[in-house]
C-alpha cells in the first residue's frame, strides 16, 4: 500500500496559506499591497479586536471585472505577471496570486468590487468560508474593491491560540498601516479600530511633509535629507542627526523600489554610516529609500516579499554607506555644537564631533588641569553637592551621602562592596573619574554612574507601598503624539497614572500633563513622557501578566528619567562633586553597569600596572 498520498486541497491550501498569513497584519499587509497595486488614492481600513474578529480594507482603485473577481479566488492567479521573465521587470508589490486564496482559506471573507469605468456601476460581491466559494452576486457598489476578513484562523485553532492580546496585534497592524503610509505620501490612509480613530493622513505632496503628519514637527527638525546617486543606484529620505537616538531600531524604515524589506545588509551599512558617532546599543531614525534596477534585485526569497537579495550587493552596501555619511557632513557644523549633548558617546565619536580636535590630542593637558590639583578632599558630612543637570537630593530625597535614609525613613542598608568607597585623583577629559581604591586604578563614566544612581532612585520610590506622590503642573503641557506613540499610550494610560503621572487625552493625538511623579520634577515632562514611549517601542510583545507589565513600565520610566536627567560627559565637576557621585554610586546594588547594560566602572588592578611596567 502506498505510504506517500495526494493531499486534498483544502488542506494544501491550509499550510500553504501559514507561510503567508501569520497573523492579522499579514492579511492587512497583502490586501494594503493590492489596494496600492490598483492606484487607490484612498484607502480605508477598520479592525476589530487587533484583526482577530475582523479587518476590513476599502479602496478607490481599478476594481475587478466580475470575471476577474472569480479567478482571483483561485490560487496562483494574478494580472501582475505573465512569465517568468517579468520577475526581472517587476513594477508591483504583489506578483504570486496567492494573498487572496491564502487569506480566504483561514477566514470568512467577502469581496466587493466595481471596476473602474464602469458604465453601470454594477459590481460582484463573492463570498467564502475557508476556501469555498459560498455566494456570489451583483451588486450596486462605488469604484474600487472592499475586502472584508472576519474571524482568521476559525477553521485552524492551533494557530488561533498563537495570537497576543488584542493591544499588541493592534500595534502590528498600527506599524502596517504606518509602513506603507510612508512609502505612498500621495494616498490618504484611514485606520480606525475598534471605532477609533488610529491612523488619519491625508494625501501630502511630499515625503518630507507625510513625516510631519506622521510623526510631527520634533522628529522631522531632527533629520537630515539624503540624497545620492551613483552606479545606477539612486538613494533618498532622511536620517536623524546623531543626538536623535532610539533603543530600537523600529524608527528605521527601509524600501527597495518602494517595497517595504528588512534586510541584513543594508541595516549593516547603516550602522558603519553611525559607527562613531551614537553608541552601539542605540539606533539613528532611518527613512530611506532605495531605487535600483529591478533586474539587479530578487523579491522572490520568501512568501513574506520583505527579504530580498541584490545582484551586486557590495555597491547597494556602498551606496547606502556613503549616501548617509555625505549627509551627515553636510550637518557638519549642527554636529559640532550638539556633541556636546550626547549622552553615552564614546571617545571616538566625541574626536570626530570636534573637527579633527581630538580628546586623545589634549587629554594629558586635561588631566593636569582637572586632577593634578592636589586640593585635600572634602568633607561631605550631610551637605549635597549641586550639579548642573543633576536631578539631586531636592529631586531625589531618599538619597544622602552619608547616614542615608530613605523617604520613609528606614535605613539603606550599605552595598556589599568591600572596599571603602574609591578616592577620587580627578576627571579625565571632562567625562570620565579617575579614582583609587586598595586593588587599583578605577575610571568611572560619570553619565552612566550617575544614571544608575538615578534608575535605583526611581524603582524605588514607585515600588514603595505607598502610592507615588505627584508633583502637579503649575501650567499644563501637551504633548502631541504619532499616531504610534498614541498606540503605546492607550495602553499605559492608566499605568502612567498608576505611578505618579497625572495625564488624559485632548482631542486624538495630543496629551496633557498636569503632573509627574515627585522624585522627577526637575526633568523636562515632555522628554520624560517622550522617552517613556520610545523604551516601551522596543520591548519585547511576549506575553505578560498585569503585574509583570506594572513592573516593566516602572523599569522603562525609571530609564527613561535616569537617561535624560543624568549629568552628560564633557562637563567639569569639582573634586568635591567627583566623590559625592562614588558615595552614591556604590551605594547602588548594582554599581558596575547601567540599566541600559553599559559598563559604569573600567578598572586597571595592581597586578595589570605592575606588568605593564615590567615589575612582575
Amino acid at each position: 500500500m502506498a505510504k506517500v498520498r495526494l493531499l486534498p486541497d483544502i488542506l494544501a491550501h491550509k499550510i500553504a496559506a501559514g507561510e503567508v498569513v501569520e497573523r492579522p497584519a499579514s492579511v492587512l499587509k497583502e490586501l494594503l499591497e493590492n489596494s496600492l497595486d490598483s492606484e487607490a488614492r484612498r484607502i480605508v481600513v477598520e479592525a476589530e479586536e487587533g484583526g482577530k474578529r475582523l479587518i476590513v480594507v476599502r479602496d478607490d482603485g481599478m476594481g475587478m471585472s466580475s470575471e476577474d473577481a472569480r479567478l482571483a479566488f483561485q490560487h496562483h492567479a494574478t494580472s501582475k505577471i505573465q512569465s517568468f521573465e517579468d520577475l526581472s521587470h517587476l513594477q508591483t508589490l504583489g506578483f504570486r496570486g496567492e494573498a487572496l486564496p491564502s487569506i480566504a482559506s483561514v477566514s470568512r471573507l467577502r469581496l466587493r468590487t466595481v471596476e473602474r469605468g464602469s458604465s453601470t456601476l454594477l459590481g460582484s460581491e463573492l463570498e467564502s468560508e475557508g476556501g469555498e466559494l459560498k455566494e456570489v452576486k451583483e451588486i450596486a457598489w462605488p469604484t474600487g474593491t472592499e475586502v472584508r476578513v472576519e474571524d482568521l484562523f476559525f477553521n485552524v485553532p492551533v494557530r488561533r491560540e498563537f495570537l497576543k492580546r488584542t493591544s499588541t496585534e493592534l500595534g502590528h497592524l498600527s506599524r502596517q498601516v504606518m509602513n506603507c503610509a510612508i512609502a505612498y505620501p500621495h494616498v490618504a490612509f484611514d485606520f480606525q479600530h475598534n471605532g477609533k480613530s488610529v491612523v488619519e493622513a491625508t494625501a501630502v505632496e511630499s515625503l518630507e511633509d507625510r513625516i510631519h503628519q506622521v510623526f510631527g514637527k520634533s522628529f522631522l527638525e531632527n533629520l537630515v535629507q539624503v540624497d545620492y546617486k551613483k552606479n545606477g543606484i539612486a538613494l533618498s529620505g532622511f536620517v536623524s542627526l546623531p543626538h536623535e537616538q532610539r533603543t530600537s531600531s523600529r524608527s528605521q524604515f527601509l524600501y527597495v523600489n518602494r517595497r517595504m524589506v528588512r534586510d541584513r545588509m543594508l541595516t549593516h551599512a547603516i550602522r558603519l554610516a553611525y559607527q562613531d558617532l551614537i553608541p552601539s546599543n542605540s539606533y539613528p531614525a532611518v527613512i530611506l529609500f532605495l531605487e535600483v534596477d529591478p533586474e539587479q534585485v530578487d523579491v522572490n526569497v520568501h512568501p513574506c516579499k520583505t527579504e530580498i537579495r541584490f545582484r551586486h550587493s557590495n555597491s547597494v552596501h556602498q551606496a547606502i554607506r556613503h549616501g548617509i555619511e555625505e549627509a551627515l557632513l553636510g550637518e557638519r557644523k549642527s554636529l559640532s555644537h550638539l556633541a556636546r549633548d550626547l549622552p553615552g558617546s564614546d571617545l571616538q565619536a566625541q574626536s570626530r564631533a570636534y573637527s579633527g580636535h581630538g580628546m586623545a590630542n589634549n587629554a594629558a593637558t586635561v588631566f593636569q588641569r582637572h586632577s593634578l590639583q592636589g586640593n585635600p578632599l572634602p568633607t561631605l558630612g550631610n551637605s549635597h553637592p549641586t550639579l548642573n543637570g543633576f536631578v539631586h537630593e531636592n529631586a531625589l530625597p531618599s538619597y544622602s551621602p552619608s547616614g542615608a535614609q530613605d523617604v520613609h525613613g528606614e535605613d539603606i542598608p550599605e552595598t556589599d562592596y568591600l572596599d571603602p568607597v574609591p578616592v577620587v585623583l580627578g576627571q579625565f577629559v571632562e567625562s570620565f573619574v579617575v579614582s583609587v581604591d586598595r586593588e587599583g586604578v578605577l575610571l568611572v563614566d560619570q553619565h552612566v554612574a550617575h544614571e544608575r544612581i538615578l534608575y535605583d532612585q526611581a524603582l524605588r520610590q514607585m515600588e514603595s507601598p505607598r502610592p507615588c506622590a505627584t508633583q502637579r503642573l503649575l501650567i499644563p503641557l501637551t504633548q502631541e503624539l504619532n499616531f504610534h506613540q498614541r498606540a503605546i499610550c492607550e495602553q499605559i494610560l492608566d499605568l502612567l497614572n498608576a505611578n505618579g503621572f497625572e495625564v488624559e487625552w485632548f482631542g486624538e493625538q495630543t496629551l496633557v500633563i498636569k503632573g509627574v511623579p515627585s522624585f522627577a520634577r526637575e526633568c523636562d515632562a515632555q522628554l520624560l513622557i517622550e522617552g517613556i514611549l520610545d523604551e516601551l517601542t522596543s520591548q519585547n510583545q511576549e506575553e505578560v501578566d498585569e503585574n509583570d507589565r506594572m513592573k516593566r513600565l516602572r523599569q522603562k520610566i525609571a530609564i527613561s528619567l535616569s537617561c535624560r536627567a543624568a549629568i552628560k560627559i564633557n562637563t567639569p565637576l569639582s573634586q568635591e562633586k567627583m566623590q559625592w557621585l562614588l558615595d552614591e554610586l556604590f551605594r547602588c546594588d548594582n554599581p558596575f553597569t547601567c540599566p541600559h547594560g553599559r559598563p559604569i566602572v573600567l578598572r586597571m588592578g595592581i597586578e595589570e600596572v605592575l606588568r605593564g611596567f615590567k615589575r612582575i
